[in-house]
């Protein structure tokens, strides 16, 4: 293990051993509420069957997932889920923002990155989304804060790549989106807020032919928005249109479509040196912007396209075919922070222009039904899984981009395109999987799961230096891989339940295209969990507590033999144990919250870096939401807080000033405080929203070993509503 030389924090983010009022009663909320959630479970009204609370709110009905088909309370790893309602409530504003609420999460990047979805992490690796139970490997990088068309998030800890396939090793975040109503009506609302934010949205769903059975839900949100970023606006929009149609008693068909759009600067960040580092000289103000405003544009575009149909076979069986299909497209110009220079404020860049097309078609075919064999229970699904996805992405780069002085930055210095070719890359994949899982009820107290996928790929890799690709710059590799599952629930009583399981997940996003020093293609990553909890559930209390180990396998690491190459012998380890729930000990009144500590250690590497821990993996994380509907009144009070612990910035070797090295440095801890409030008077309805109510300056790491993104100052917004 290398020696670590801990870096102090400028006095923007000084020191937390001093206790000051901004730290200290947040702290002590969040404390108490971790404290209060294995406590106070002793005063519990009687159960409703028929209601599962999730994050302090009642869901009715209801399986983890479009397609999983396991009871929420059943599900054998840890599980939230959020509402629609809880977005508005919490002020979420992007899908980080609504990762808040879980506390094993990593919120990533601030929506004034390039793509939030790249940094959003639970349990200290990285979360896949998925829309309607099916993969999206580039939808969700357009637009973060496309949240209009969210019926609700169930994220879901630990791999799954038995019923998902190829996903992050850290968890899932399922989205499940509004469906159709069968009555007419809908929703008008406007946001205005600090920095000149300015947004208007509608929704209206209801029949088109209640004789045919015919429904439909529209959509959408447009924003024109300053930020507290120099130079940097978001426009973005977004638009869906759904259909339900119960064709018959045994046919229900859905269609989903979706439009996404944002343009904006592509934000390079802040050097860690100037902002949690001090840089001898004074603080980089966190609005200053580092690239060039004429040089930085970013525009995304994504189309979704999603369309299913449940066929009762019999009474007890459904096929279920699916079909999806979505495409990302962008173009940017991307100016890099890299190192500081000796003087502490001169800061070193280099710059690209990007072109993205990437499209991504999968078909599905479910079968699910139930059987019994000896008296015992079983609810099979089984299925099988058509993907392609072809991305093409050329780069040119910048030849000479000047240092800027983060202080007195000049800007203009960076002529326009074309720039010099770098490389041309495309991707083909053509996966085939076959998938089963089986629940069997072994007693009305015992149930088991237990599930297996085969995946099968072959992929068609391109790279050339020129703009034509021939065939010398073409490589073909196959491969397959195994996952599975297995884990139980146990019920003590009404309330009470135990569960725990083993799952595995794969992922071949970060090894595709690669070879070894002989030329072979490397094999997907892989992980596995061991998880073991208990679960409440009761009129007023919910809660769950658990233990967990997960890993992440056959990363890539420096070859011994040939450091210019790369082997999968790394290994990280993440140990840690999780509480959260929600308890409402009066009717007009809800605490929610919940804690967790992550211990994660490199285990397996080539690069020095054995023993550290693994970056942007705080050890302790915790949050805490309350709100309260003023009896007799129309109004409702809300406050929430969050902490980020301290965390290792990252494991590369590399020199950011002077012989500072980036594994060596410890981002310090962090308390955020919101306020809220609401009116609601017969059908129109106004929520305030404070963010960062004591204006804390805080940074999370970029997606490099340079720079950081500062998060979000206090922001004041006012969000107007009216339903018809």
């Amino acid at each position: 293990m290398k020696n670590q030389t801990e870096f102090s924090a400028t006095a923007a983010t000084r020191s937390r051993s001093n206790f000051n009022v901004k730290t200290l009663i947040p702290r002590a909320l969040i404390y108490a509420s971790a404290a209060a959630i294995p406590a106070v479970a002793a005063a519990e009204a009687p159960t409703r069957a028929d209601n599962i609370i999730v994050t302090g709110r009642k869901l009715s009905g209801g399986d983890f997932g479009e397609k999983s088909g396991i009871p929420l309370d059943q599900v054998p790893q840890g599980v939230q889920v959020l509402i629609a309602e809880d977005l508005i409530e919490q002020n979420v504003r992007s899908i980080g923002d609504a990762l808040r609420s879980v506390p094993s999460a990593n919120i990533g990047a601030p929506r004034t990155s390039a793509f939030q979805s790249f940094s959003l992490e639970i349990r200290g690796f990285l979360a896949d989304q998925m829309r309607n139970g099916v993969r999206q490997r580039y939808f969700e990088d357009v637009d973060a804060s496309a949240t209009s068309n969210i019926e609700r998030i169930e994220v879901l800890k630990g791999p799954s790549s038995v019923l998902f396939g190829q996903s992050a090793q850290g968890g899932i975040i399922s989205i499940v989106t509004k469906r159709p109503e069968r009555e007419f009506g809908g929703s008008l609302w406007t946001t205005f807020g600090t920095f000149d934010q300015k947004l208007g949205g509608f929704d209206v769903t209801g029949p088109i032919s209640e004789s045919a059975g015919l429904y439909f839900r529209a959509n959408g949100e447009i924003e024109r928005s300053g930020t507290f970023v120099d130079f940097q606006d978001i426009d973005r929009e977004n638009a869906s249109f759904s259909l339900t149609w119960n064709a018959s008693k045994e046919v229900t068909a859905y269609l989903v479509t979706e439009w996404v759009e944002r343009r904006t600067k592509r934000n390079p960040g802040l050097p860690v040196v100037g902002t949690i580092i001090s840089n001898g000289v004074a603080e980089i103000p966190r609005e200053r912007f580092l690239g060039d405003p004429g040089r930085s544009d970013l525009e995304a575009f994504a189309p979704l396209v999603q369309t299913w149909a449940d066929i009762k076979l019999a009474a007890n069986w459904t096929l279920t075919p699916r079909f999806s299909y979505s495409g990302f497209d962008t173009n940017f110009t991307q100016l890099r922070v890299r190192s500081v220079q000796a003087d502490g404020v001169t800061v070193n860049r280099n710059g690209r222009f990007g072109k993205e097309d990437d499209n991504y078609t999968i078909g599905q075919i479910d079968l699910a039904g139930e059987f019994k064999t000896l008296g015992v229970r079983h609810s099979l699904l089984a299925g099988v899984e058509y993907d392609r996805e072809f991305a093409t992405f050329t780069q040119e780069n910048i030849a000479s981009v000047p240092p800027i002085n983060a202080l007195a930055p000049v800007y203009g210095v960076v002529g326009p395109r074309p720039f010099n070719f770098a490389f041309r890359l495309e991707d083909k994949i053509i996966g085939v999987a076959f998938y089963a899982q089986d629940i069997v009820d072994i007693t009305s107290r015992l149930s088991l799961i237990a599930g297996l996928r085969h995946s099968r790929f072959d992929q068609t890799f391109a790279f050339s230096d020129d703009p034509l690709i021939d065939a010398a710059d073409i490589s073909e590799g196959e491969f397959d891989h195994t996952n599975y599952q297995l884990g139980g629930t146990y019920k003590f009583n009404d309330r009470w339940s135990a569960f725990g399981g083993y799952s595995t997940g794969f992922d071949i996003e970060s090894t595709a295209g690669g070879r070894t020093r002989n030329g072979a293609p490397f094999d997907p990553e892989e992980s596995d969990q061991f998880e073991a909890g208990v679960r409440h559930s009761s009129a007023q209390w919910r809660a769950s507590a658990s233990l967990f180990q997960i890993r992440r396998r056959n990363l890539l690491t420096a070859d011994p033999i040939d450091p210019d190459f790369s082997i999968q012998t790394g290994e990280v380890r993440v140990r840690g144990v999780e509480f959260e729930g929600a308890w409402s000990p009066l009717e007009d009144l809800l605490l929610q919250g919940g804690y967790a500590f992550l211990d994660s250690e490199i285990t397996q590497s080539n690069n020095g870096d054995v023993g550290q821990d693994w970056e942007e993996t705080p050890k302790h994380q915790a949050n805490i939401f309350l709100r309260y509907d003023i009896p007799q009144t129309p109004l409702q009070a809300r406050i929430g807080a969050n902490y980020v612990g301290r965390r290792q910035f990252s494991n590369a070797d590399v020199d950011l000033f002077n012989g500072l090295i980036a594994n060596s440095i410890i981002m310090p801890d962090y308390v955020t405080v919101d306020l809220g409030a609401a009116a609601t008077l017969s059908k129109f309805r106004i929520d305030l929203a404070l963010r960062n109510l004591f204006d804390e300056t805080y940074y999370t790491r970029e997606f490099n070993d340079f720079s950081v993104f500062p998060g979000e100052p206090r922001q004041f917004s006012a969000r107007l509503s009216g339903n018809f």
